[in-house]
């Protein structure tokens, strides 16, 4: 059984403790951080928020329509340009 003394805490508990604090700061600051456009969405997310197919997302990185980065196997999708799309933001016209 451990028991308390007068002697300073070891490297580990310092690094524990230490760790801990870090840690705990991390997930107050996401809890208190409130969705902003900017970052990127996953293919499932933007399926998701378009309601459209794996296939149909697809088409539309190989037409170029979605930009998209690819960061190893995963594809990521601006919010930017979803926001600004879906919000009433700059629309094609043909002319």
């Amino acid at each position: 059984m451990k028991t308390k003394s007068n002697y300073p805490l070891s490297d580990e508990e310092q690094f524990k403790g230490t760790l801990l604090v870090f840690l705990s700061e991390i997930l107050k600051s996401l809890d208190r951080k409130e969705p902003d456009s900017s970052g990127y969405y996953d293919s499932a997310d933007v399926k998701r928020l378009l309601n459209i197919s794996d296939r149909t997302l697809h088409r539309l990185r190989k037409s170029k329509a979605v930009p998209y980065v690819k960061i190893g196997r995963k594809i990521f999708y601006p919010k930017s340009f979803f926001n600004g799309t879906i919000h009433g933001g700059p629309e094609k016209t043909e002319g």
